[in-house]
């Protein structure tokens, strides 16, 4: 029991950490990024094949400084309409990498890791206790 929770632990923890560090990274480019209109051309899936199924992640084109570019949205999971507008904020640095400008899921997806860290680490130390008390 204690080592499948110690496992089941690190593995919170790995997703607490790059909740955070793309939540961190959403809020600069909230700050930093050039907001336009994108056109939702493909709905990428992505297969997951512990669970079975796939997730879809929309693919946009837009137009940056007179580019056009595509990309497949980073915090957007789910189906939209082809065809429809989204609006999206560009890191000029990495204009092939959106966020959707109005979709927060990354700060309510690091709230859901820090509550999981949380809860593996009170059953591993309750395991540590049962095991070695």
């Amino acid at each position: 029991m204690l080592l499948p929770s110690i496992l089941i632990t690190l593995l919170s923890a790995r997703w607490v950490w790059r909740s955070a560090r793309e939540t961190l990274r959403l809020r600069a480019l909230r700050r930093t990024g050039i907001r336009v209109t994108g056109e939702v051309i493909d709905n990428d899936a992505q297969s997951r094949p512990y669970y079975g199924g796939a997730l879809l992640y929309p693919v946009v084109r837009y137009q940056l400084n007179g580019t056009m570019h595509q990309g497949t949205i980073r915090n957007w999971i789910g189906k939209l309409e082809l065809g429809s507008g989204v609006p999206l904020l560009i890191d000029p640095a990495d204009p092939y990498s959106p966020a959707a400008a109005d979709r927060d899921t990354v700060t309510r997806g690091l709230i859901a890791a820090t509550i999981t860290l949380l809860l593996c680490a009170l059953l591993t130390w309750w395991a540590y206790t049962i095991r070695f008390h």
